[in-house]
C-alpha cells in the first residue's frame, strides 16, 4: 500500500516507511543516498523547470523526486506541489526542507514506486528528473502514469541520463531520445521539444549528456470545440 505523508511538518518518522515498489529495487539500496534531514536537498534544475515559467501555478507533480529540489522550488513559485519517491529518506529530507522554507502547506508527500503509484488528480505541470526506471515494464508504466497525471494542456518536462552518450550505467539504465520521444508520442502527448544536451555535475563528479522531452497533453476535441 502506498504510503502518504500528507503535509511535510507533521511528525512522522519515515526510516520505518516503505512504499509499494521497495522490493522491486533488491540491487540497490536507494534509501543510502539520502540523509533524510533536508541537507541533502540540492539547488533546483532551473532548465528542467523553466516550461513551468509560461503557466500558471497550479498543481504539479514530481515523480522521483529525491531530496526535493526541483518539488520545493515548484512550491515556492505558488505551485501546489505532489512529490513521489521510492526511498523513505528523500520524503524525509523534502519533508524536513519543506519545513525549514515555510512550504510545508504547498507540498504533499508519499513513499511510492513510480510504476505502481497512482495519481489522485491531474496535475498543469508534471516532472521527471533522471528518476525513471530501468526499461522495462517498469519505466513504461511510469511513463503512462506521467502522461496519464497531466490535465488538459498540462506540460511534461522529463530529463533522463543519454544512453547513446553516457560511458556509465548497466544497459536499459539510461535512455534515448527516440526511445522517449515515441514512447510519449505513443500516449497521446504532443512534443513540445526533443535534444540532446551537455548538463553540469547532477550526480557525477563532471559534466554528462542527458535527453530531456517537453511535452504537452493537448485538449481533447470537446474542449477544443468550446
Amino acid at each position: 500500500m502506498t504510503h502518504t505523508t500528507g503535509h511535510a511538518c507533521h511528525a512522522h518518522d519515515s526510516s520505518h516507511t516503505h512504499g509499494p515498489g521497495a522490493a522491486s529495487h533488491p540491487d540497490f539500496a536507494w534509501d543510502d543516498l539520502y540523509t533524510g534531514d533536508g541537507s541533502d536537498t540540492a539547488d533546483p534544475d532551473l532548465a528542467l523547470l523553466a516550461p513551468a515559467d509560461d503557466l500558471p501555478p497550479g498543481r504539479a507533480l514530481d515523480l522521483g523526486c529525491g531530496a526535493g529540489g526541483n518539488a520545493l522550488a515548484l512550491a515556492a513559485r505558488g505551485w501546489r506541489v505532489t512529490g513521489v519517491d521510492l526511498a523513505p529518506r528523500a520524503i524525509a529530507s523534502t519533508r524536513a526542507s519543506a519545513c525549514a522554507r515555510d512550504l510545508d502547506d504547498r507540498v504533499d508527500l508519499a513513499v511510492a514506486d513510480s510504476a505502481v503509484w497512482q495519481p489522485e488528480t491531474t496535475y498543469g505541470f508534471a516532472l521527471s528528473s533522471y528518476a525513471l526506471p530501468p526499461r522495462g515494464p517498469a519505466r513504461t508504466a511510469t511513463l503512462a502514469t506521467l502522461a496519464a497525471a497531466l490535465a488538459p494542456s498540462g506540460v511534461l518536462a522529463l530529463g533522463e541520463w543519454d544512453e547513446e552518450a553516457c560511458d556509465w550505467g548497466k544497459p536499459g539504465d539510461l535512455a534515448t531520445l527516440a526511445e522517449l520521444t515515441e514512447a510519449l508520442t505513443g500516449l497521446g502527448l504532443d512534443i513540445v521539444r526533443a535534444e540532446r544536451q551537455v548538463v553540469p555535475r547532477i550526480q557525477h563528479p563532471s559534466e554528462d549528456h542527458a535527453v530531456v522531452v517537453i511535452a504537452r497533453k493537448p485538449l481533447d476535441t470537446l474542449d477544443s470545440a468550446g
